[in-house]
């Protein structure tokens, strides 16, 4: 199996990056790598603070939509349980989770972004749900993220016009709390994961625990796992996936 995920360990605190370029597209040997690094990280008294980015072009398209399709109907499930694991352990770790997004994060992209503590975006950074572009709902921790950070108003604006935000929108809505020039987002996330890890990781950990308890975390990311399986077997799913990958205009039928 290749390494889908590189990790750099220093002192207090460890660099986790996607590699599947350009886009990193999501699998379930991706994802299951990445949350074998990050539990690790997360149950190691040494490690006091977690930065994840990405390689290539993005920061991460979601599914890898040309292995999903190769995969059939359960493709979406599996991989979403996959992907779920990643994102109960960086909303669960007891230390602070710093996200860097040089590219575009959308769909599970971005909502595992959402996921981190600290968000950090270069001005090159967009994000879009893209859900509604293959018919599916909502999933890594979405559908409750995005109300806890900017509101349900703004989360369903989101979800039904499916745009496609700059780094400055996001940044004004409250999804990312930076937004640098692309020289300075690798420079500026070595300074907030330093400060990370620096900080008082014990009360951040606690902190952590009420803002999101572990136990609601797992019911609500089982809830959405579940509405996927529904979602991704219907007629609209689909032909929404074969229509994207052959860039032909979607039509859904609601069925």
């Amino acid at each position: 199996m290749s390494r889908l995920v590189e990790s750099t360990l220093g002192p207090q605190w460890i660099r986790v990056r996607l590699q599947n370029p350009p886009h990193n597209g999501l699998t379930p040997d991706l994802c299951q790598q990445l949350a074998q690094v990050l539990q690790a990280a997360s149950a190691n008294p040494e490690i006091r603070a977690i930065l994840l980015d990405a390689s290539g072009k993005s920061f991460c398209v979601g599914a890898d939509l040309r292995w999903a399709a190769q995969q059939g109907p359960s493709a979406f499930s599996t991989l979403v349980r996959a992907m779920h694991q990643v994102c109960e352990i960086m909303l669960t770790a007891p230390k602070p989770v710093l996200c860097s997004v040089a590219g575009a994060a959308a769909g599970g992209g971005m909502s595992i972004a959402l996921c981190a503590d600290v968000r950090l975006a270069s001005q090159r950074a967009s994000f879009r749900l893209a859900y509604p572009q293959v018919a599916v709902s909502m999933d890594g921790g979405s559908s409750f993220r995005l109300p806890q950070l900017i509101g349900m108003g703004r989360t369903q604006g989101l979800l039904y016009d499916d745009r496609t935000l700059s780094a400055a929108e996001a940044r004004e809505l409250g999804l990312v709390h930076e937004v640098l020039h692309p020289e300075r987002l690798e420079e500026r996330a070595w300074q907030r994961l330093e400060m990370l890890a620096k900080g008082p990781t014990l009360a951040f950990g606690e902190s952590k625990r009420l803002l999101n308890p572990p136990e609601w975390v797992r019911e609500r990311l089982d809830k959405e796992a579940e509405a996927i399986d529904r979602m991704a077997r219907t007629q609209d799913a689909a032909r929404a996936m074969q229509s994207f990958l052959a860039k032909r205009p979607l039509h859904y039928e609601g069925k």
